[in-house]
């Protein structure tokens, strides 16, 4: 069954094999209120019974609030659920809600480039947030099949997501953009060399997504999907991407894409990089906010998480997140420590 017609968490027994893995992730952007997240729910390797959650805020006063953690305590049939942040599924393939309640690292936006993000004080965070969505769901499969990287059944939708965020003495109310993903299968980490996840929504109510990488010791890229929204309504795309980020110092370079559908081309600049959180991941599957720093020294890969503005040939404007990952080398950690499956834990 695809998973446009089974949205929630696998139930045991988990399929065995090698790296198997379900990841939720929301990711989106506010213009208004200058907030952009991240909000990501996947099952660990080591027993998949157990989420981890990371969630990342970029605010609008330069700093990002993030924070990792790991267990199931508010898991449920509906949706993921670690210790703190728990994703349910309101309508089958419109409503989802998203919440978290508990204590988050807040940091200039740069803290997080060096190294790992270090134990510190700590700010409550109260987020209520609702996805909707009635457009139609984007179902990319192939994308995973030809990388292992992206999981070999995958969806994602673009909607908006309402709500309030509360962050220590400050309020917030949340209306913006939010692209949902929903994956599983085998993810390895260790394959890829770079990758771009890209969307945005302009005032003309066009919408985009972009899921584009290329392999290790690859120059032409193993998958390059893209999406258009018009309205409700998804028309498969290709995708021009001459710009591909090799260092941390083109983090906030401006850049030109192109899409062309069934209905014309959209001539697309990345005009302004607004807002950037520092996160990586090791092999097989594992993420860290901060970045990683691998035992050889050498410049280690990093995750972007971004929001940006956008505008089209004719100058409408648009807005929305991005991924893109720096190239460099990957920490394989030791599969000695996975243990597979978890169906056998001890009540």
């Amino acid at each position: 069954m695809s998973l446009v017609d089974d949205d929630r968490p696998v139930r045991k027994p988990f399929p065995t094999d090698k790296n198997w893995a379900e990841n939720y992730c929301f990711t989106g952007s506010d213009p208004k209120s200058g907030i952009g997240f991240w909000l990501h729910s996947g099952r660990w390797l080591q027993d998949l019974d157990i989420w981890r959650e990371v969630v990342i805020l970029r605010l609008p006063d330069g700093t990002v609030a993030a924070h990792r953690a790991y267990g199931n305590a508010l898991a449920s049939n509906d949706g993921p659920g670690g210790p703190n942040f728990a994703i349910r599924v309101i309508e089958d393939k419109r409503r989802f809600s998203l919440k978290f309640y508990g204590a988050i690292r807040r940091v200039p936006a740069l803290a997080m480039a060096g190294g790992l993000l270090r134990d510190g004080p700590v700010q409550r965070l109260d987020l209520d947030l609702e996805f909707e969505s009635d457009r139609e769901v984007w179902d990319m499969p192939s994308a995973g099949h030809k990388s292992d990287f992206a999981g070999t059944g995958h969806i994602e939708q673009m909607g908006s997501v309402r709500g309030s965020i509360s962050l220590g003495p400050d309020r917030y109310r949340y209306d913006g953009l939010c692209q949902r993903d929903h994956s599983r299968g085998p993810r390895d980490s260790s394959r890829l060399g770079r990758h771009h996840w890209i969307q945005a929504l302009f005032d003309n109510g066009i919408g985009f997504t972009i899921y584009h990488g290329v392999l290790r010791g690859q120059s032409t890229p193993a998958f390059a999907q893209a999406a258009v929204w018009e309205g409700n309504s998804l028309y498969p795309a290709t995708v021009e991407l001459p710009f591909m980020i090799s260092n941390a110092i083109d983090a906030t370079r401006p850049y030109p894409i192109a899409l062309a559908y069934k209905n014309g081309k959209l001539d697309i600049k990345v005009t302004e990089i607004t807002s950037t959180a520092f996160l990586s991941f090791s092999a097989p599957n594992e993420e860290y906010v901060g970045v990683f720093q691998v035992p050889s020294g050498n410049t280690p890969v990093i995750l972007l998480e971004q929001s940006a503005l956008y505008e089209l040939a004719d100058g409408t404007p648009g807005f929305g997140p991005m991924e893109r990952s720096v190239p460099g080398e990957i920490f394989h950690e030791d599969p000695a420590t996975v243990f597979r499956p978890s169906d056998s834990r001890a009540a």
